[in-house]
């Protein structure tokens, strides 16, 4: 996959026991310098990469927050930053020492100059709690996060186990002894690190009501980002008020997990965000697709229609309609393709009656609670025939009227959503058919999927489908069987694979 035309250039680090941050440092000292011509003519904006970095709670209060910093900093630009408690770099600091903007000179009678850019690398910083909390050491975030290879069971083992360099930077006194003034002298060095040049934006995460009410009354600047849950944006209304009267920007962290581990107590909903996924399109596709194009596909010549994930509906719903940004972690090569700033930003906006079913489908994965099934659902489930089919393929088919008149979908409920994995190799698309199962006609369902990719579409029991290649060569051919359960939303996954 290539990073570039993905067009990622924020990553969220941990300042954990992990070395993640140093990965990070070292796969942006990796990335080649770039000959963008002209040095009049330079547009240095697709060489900014933005790193977001977090204070821990063993690291509140002001010392232990510069220090925090500092490692960080150390990590991400090594040799940007001077050991010994020297000075930090301003930010806006490239990877090289040389600042990475370099000119040469050609020939004859006159110059041509050009530029080599290298990374601008800005790093941000937020407090990732404001204060410890026992509880955190049972959550299963906490105790499945690969950042904290060493696990403790409450914040006064994990205060004793710190190195005692840390207890050392604040003389000994614990942010445990104060609870409620450690995170406000961590924002004022934060603030100061701001107004020095060296962090780009500061901010919280996960502040209740009332910490963010006192933060308001004391920052001289910022905050500039909230970090927060899923749940906070959905449930707590009037925070999420208070932060846009700020004009603070909210950064949900757990969209994709809270949906995901929703799932199987609200699968009705999760299949609804499914459906919704499967009517639309619009997946960035560097390659030849092997299939036809979307004629508003708003995104290029390259970008092909073959459907949302229930986590591409999400993640383009909370940043078209609500505004705010995501931070959708994976360690999936294809999920960083589907997730990615290029897919997620070529998104269409959903219709009215779409953004109420998926804000009410998150709600349900969120509070654990199924929505009730829909009652032309199950009645068309029971009753896929050829000419209910063929009407779902004409929507499938034509995402130019789904999304426009996507209020009365009452039409669309029927069928499954079915999933299917190309795993041929490249460069091997694949275009799904439907046979007709009067007149064996064979209509086209999805445009190419790329290898490696997968395509999502809405079908009925007992449809025959085949995958064929861009050559038109058949590639293997699908029975889609119901397993009695297609009313609880189950879904069909079906892999393209040679026989």
């Amino acid at each position: 996959m290539d990073g570039e035309i993905m067009n990622y250039r924020l990553v969220d680090a941990s300042h954990a026991d992990s070395a993640l941050e140093a990965l990070v440092g070292r796969s942006l000292g990796r990335i080649p310098p770039a000959r963008v011509g002209a040095a009049d003519d330079v547009d240095d904006s697709d060489d900014v990469y933005h790193v977001m970095v977090k204070v821990w709670h063993t690291h509140l209060g002001y010392e232990r927050t510069m220090m925090s910093v500092r490692d960080s900093l150390s990590d991400i630009l090594p040799g940007d930053v001077g050991g010994g408690g020297g000075p930090l770099a301003p930010r806006g600091r490239s990877l090289t020492a040389s600042g990475g903007r370099s000119s040469t000179a050609a020939g004859g009678g006159g110059k041509t100059t050009t530029k080599t850019t290298t990374p601008d690398v800005r790093v941000h910083a937020i407090l990732r709690y404001p204060r410890c909390y026992d509880e955190l050491f049972e959550s299963s975030a906490y105790l499945n996060s690969p950042n904290f290879p060493t696990k403790y069971a409450n914040c006064a083992e994990e205060e004793e186990a710190l190195d005692q360099s840390v207890k050392d930077a604040s003389d000994g006194v614990s942010p445990l002894s104060d609870k409620d003034g450690a995170w406000e002298r961590s924002y004022r060095a934060l603030e100061e690190l701001y107004h020095r040049g060296v962090l780009e934006s500061i901010g919280v995460g996960d502040f209740g009501p009332s910490d963010l009410s006192r933060l308001f009354e004391i920052a001289t600047v910022g905050p500039h980002v909230y970090q927060g849950t899923l749940r906070t944006l959905l449930t707590q209304e009037e925070l999420v008020e208070d932060l846009v009267r700020h004009g603070v920007h909210y950064q949900c962290h757990d969209a994709v997990s809270t949906v995901l581990r929703g799932r199987e107590g609200a699968p009705i909903a999760y299949s609804k965000l499914g459906r919704i996924g499967a009517r639309h399109g619009g997946l960035m596709d560097g390659g030849d697709s092997g299939g036809g194009k979307s004629d508003d596909a708003g995104g290029g010549a390259n970008e092909d229609v073959y459907g949302y994930s229930p986590i591409q509906v999400v993640l383009g719903y909370l940043i078209h309609h609500r505004g705010v940004g995501v931070v959708p972690g994976t360690t999936d090569v294809s999920h960083l393709a589907e997730n990615s700033p290029s897919s997620l930003g070529n998104m269409r906006r959903f219709s009215p009656r779409e953004a109420l079913d998926i804000e009410t489908a998150l709600l349900a994965l969120v509070n654990g609670e199924d929505v009730a099934p829909d009652a032309g659902n199950v009645s068309n489930m029971m009753g896929g025939s050829a000419k209910g089919a063929e009407k779902v393929i004409t929507a499938a088919g034509s995402m130019q009227d789904a999304a426009g008149d996507g209020d009365d979908d009452s039409g669309m409920e029927g069928g499954v959503v079915a999933t299917f994995f190309n795993t041929l190799p490249h460069p091997r698309s694949v275009r799904i058919f439907h046979v007709h199962p009067e007149t064996g006609e064979q209509i086209q369902l999805s445009h190419g999927i790329p290898p490696g990719r997968s395509g999502r579409m809405i079908v009925n029991v007992d449809d025959v489908l085949i995958a064929y290649d861009a050559h038109g060569v058949a590639v293997k051919k699908f029975l889609v069987e119901g397993s009695g359960n297609e009313s609880n939303g189950v879904s069909l996954d079906f892999t393209v694979e040679s026989s």
